[in-house]
């Protein structure tokens, strides 16, 4: 069975995978990105933070594996398709973009940088969170998802905003790519188009569904169903 690496978007951990992971047909690896989930504070950097994965996938002894990841997770996908694509057969972007950060985005970082500094977790994840969902969420999912962002540090938080406004374009690196890959975009994304979430996407397997930023939670049968085709689809060497 093939092995999938899944990685977790910014202020998340595995839990957000917990549905989805069960129904996928693959040997599932969902890391817990360093800096999150109560685990030590994690890298300054994009580099880093890939540098941190591929250490890990090489720790479990996986050979080539799918790489897949939400949001955050997405954005150091990329860059391991870049640095290591020798040492992953595919990838996926959930819910993510290989864009870097718009000038209003790095600016809206540095906001929450300075936020999480002078007013600590619980503000920010309470104005963050909320805000990755649709207007017609289901609200014990957004509780869900706050109390898992409860389990970061100021010093966590910080260091990935920085990761993540300081990174790379990497439209190009899955542009030209002779990696599979896959790009799911949810409809309901409040921060999200389809345009700059298919960015790159032009010889990839593009899905769509009607739902927030965090489908994974909220439809975890559909969006297994696709990563599982796409799955299927690379084994037989169609993608």
């Amino acid at each position: 069975m093939k092995a999938l690496v899944l990685l977790h978007g910014l202020c998340g951990s595995p839990k957000y995978f917990e549905q989805l992971e069960p129904l996928l047909n693959a040997e599932v690896h969902a890391l817990t990105l360093p800096g999150h989930a109560g685990t030590d504070v994690g890298p300054e950097t994009m580099d880093q933070f890939a540098d941190w994965v591929i250490e890990e996938i090489r720790l479990r002894g996986l050979v080539r594996p799918l790489v897949c990841g939400h949001s955050f997770g997405g954005y150091v996908t990329t860059n391991l398709v870049r640095r290591y694509g020798t040492e992953i057969s595919g990838f996926g972007l959930i819910h993510s973009t290989a864009a870097a950060d718009t000038e209003a985005a790095r600016e809206k970082r540095n906001s929450a940088i300075h936020q999480v500094i002078e007013e600590g977790i619980e503000p920010f994840i309470d104005g963050m969170i909320p805000n990755v969902f649709s207007s017609d969420s289901d609200p014990a999912l957004i509780q869900q998802a706050i109390a898992i962002g409860y389990e970061m540090t100021v010093e966590g938080i910080v260091n990935a905003q920085q990761a993540i406004r300081d990174r790379k374009d990497e439209v190009d690196t899955v542009e030209t790519t002779d990696l599979p890959g896959l790009f799911i975009y949810g409809s309901k994304d409040p921060n999200m188009n389809e345009e700059r979430a298919f960015l790159g996407a032009s010889r990839h397997t593009k899905a769509i569904v009607p739902f927030s930023h965090m489908g994974m939670m909220e439809a975890p049968e559909e969006e297994a169903k696709i990563v599982n085709e796409w799955m299927r689809e690379v084994e037989h060497g169609k993608v």
